[in-house]
């Protein structure tokens, strides 16, 4: 199947009540496992790189967006589900710009540094060029707490989405889909919240556009459920990936005695290889995760 629009795989979603997950991947043993994990499920997807992470500045190797993009959306390509990329959450509006001429097919800026009109001055920027070349855009007026990792326990200010205030964003920006807080806070899984329901409800029905939440691996999974009841439509998804990943090499590097062989453990893609180990524990999450937001069986 050709990539399929985000417009289209949002408005299938909306018509089947389910929601998309964007599973976040960082190479190319994650990118092919959460494809594998839809083409198992036949659940649309939509596959993506971190734009805070690809360019952290205490990055030790420096990576290019654009081999980036040419795997992201070969893998697209290939696989027979509906399936589009995405260039998620970067603070930097270059960046953004540039991921809009590699052609993602959504793309995201995200500086909660700045305040609110200024928001609104720069995703109306990166709006105006990505609606001329069909690319849609992601926008977010008040971010979960604790997206830096530094969040341990649960924080006194939610920093909950005002549904005027949203609303008012999406009529200005002109974005095709919004992220909205309603209680997540990024502890990566160490702690698990629930949502504001009511305050969902009351974004829904203001919002024109398709709801997205961030943070899923810490929210109850109930809660996930009726949110997406409610009408949210994008789920992110980061952290519970990396741990299922992390700990299946871990798992299999304790299991390999001091007589290993270097080829067939690195890069071999046979039972001893630790890269195929995260490769598969990070699908069964996906698939767990596929189920859970009603799209398995979508395609």
């Amino acid at each position: 199947m050709s990539i399929a629009s985000f417009e289209k795989i949002m408005s299938e979603a909306e018509k089947g009540n389910y929601a998309v997950g964007y599973f976040e991947s960082w190479n190319m043993e994650s990118l092919q496992a959460v494809a594998d994990a839809a083409e198992a499920t036949r659940s649309p997807v939509i596959l993506g790189f971190s734009g805070i992470y690809l360019y952290h500045p205490r990055r030790v190797v420096r990576e290019h967006l654009s081999s980036y993009a040419k795997l992201g959306n070969d893998v697209c390509q290939q696989i027979s589900v509906p399936s589009c990329l995405i260039f998620n959450e970067s603070p930097n509006i270059d960046h953004v710009m540039q991921a809009i001429d590699l052609d993602f097919g959504i793309v995201m800026f995200a500086d909660d540094t700045l305040g609110y009109e200024d928001q609104i001055k720069c995703v109306s920027k990166v709006v105006n060029k990505a609606h001329g070349l069909s690319i849609a855009v992601e926008g977010e007026v008040s971010a979960p707490p604790g997206v830096d990792g530094e969040l341990s326990s649960v924080p006194d200010d939610m920093n909950l989405s005002d549904p005027e205030s949203a609303r008012i964003f999406v009529d200005r920006t002109g974005v095709d889909a919004l992220a909205v807080n309603v209680g997540q806070a990024h502890l990566h899984g160490r702690r698990e919240v629930h949502l504001n329901l009511p305050r969902l409800m009351e974004l829904r029905d203001l919002i024109p556009v398709p709801l997205v939440l961030h943070g899923a691996s810490s929210i109850c999974r109930a809660d996930l459920q009726e949110a997406i009841r409610i009408g949210v439509r994008k789920i992110n998804v980061g952290s519970v990936l990396k741990k299922s990943y992390f700990e299946a090499v871990r798992c299999t590097c304790a299991s390999i005695g001091e007589d290993y062989n270097p080829y067939e453990v690195i890069g071999s893609g046979m039972d001893d290889d630790i890269l195929v180990a995260g490769r598969l524990a990070l699908q069964k999450t996906v698939e767990d995760l596929m189920h859970l937001f009603g799209s398995s069986g979508k395609a």
